[in-house]
């Protein structure tokens, strides 16, 4: 394996790869998947975080991507194996509008990108999945200011759940309160992402390197505090 940071995670957009990836390369779990999903812009997004982990895993591995197939955990979360066999990377894929982010990395890792979509009540989700600690943070800020922190937030709950396999749970997710931290403790970083945000929860002081985050905003760390 190439050397590398604890974590690798490539930022692009889905309009960057190619439209016209095919299907054949895929596992027999991902073509069951994708067999089962209408919507097209679903489908499109689904094949290139597929092909494009399988092509970043390929370079860190350093042989040839049709090694590789993506399969999943019992958990869900996705799996790389190398010629049939388990992989020692963590993969961790996650899109929002034509942006998408994958994160591998030799530990566990999860990775979450967030952009403003259709109109919602963000102060009701507030409520109903994060702690009442950060909902009330979150009340005092005025409508611009509350959905940049919304969205940050999100992805930290988001990445955290990826990380562990749990997914984002909203009974788990209230009694979890993400908090500033410096970096060599910090268990998640974050950045603004135009009017949303990205997040990689991986284990304290574990370097992170970006690729494809040139527009990036200055990183914030974060521990989570979980309460009983």
């Amino acid at each position: 394996m190439a050397t590398m940071p604890a974590a690798r995670v490539w930022l692009g957009r889905l309009d960057a790869l190619s439209d016209h990836l095919g299907e054949d390369w895929l596992s027999d779990d991902e073509a069951k998947r994708l067999q089962a999903m209408t919507a097209d812009v679903r489908r499109r997004s689904f094949l290139a975080g597929h092909w494009q982990a399988r092509v970043l895993a390929a370079d860190l591995l350093l042989i040839d991507s049709r090694r590789i197939a993506l399969y999943r955990y019992d958990d869900g979360r996705p799996q790389l194996r190398v010629d049939g066999q388990p992989s020692l990377l963590s993969l961790s894929i996650s899109h929002s509008g034509d942006w998408l982010a994958i994160a591998l990395a030799t530990v566990p890792v999860g990775v979450d990108v967030e952009l403003p979509r259709r109109t919602r009540d963000l102060r009701a989700l507030a409520r109903f999945t994060f702690s009442p600690e950060e909902a009330a943070g979150l009340d005092r800020l005025d409508d611009t200011d509350y959905s940049l922190a919304f969205h940050r937030l999100w992805t930290l709950k988001e990445a955290r759940g990826k990380r562990s396999g749990t997914g984002l749970l909203p009974g788990e997710s209230r009694r979890v309160t993400s908090l500033p931290s410096n970096v060599d403790d910090a268990e998640a970083t974050s950045w603004i992402l135009g009017d949303g945000a990205l997040s990689v929860a991986i284990a304290p002081g574990m370097q992170i390197e970006i690729d494809g985050g040139e527009g990036l905003h200055t990183p914030a760390h974060w521990r989570y505090r979980k309460d009983v």
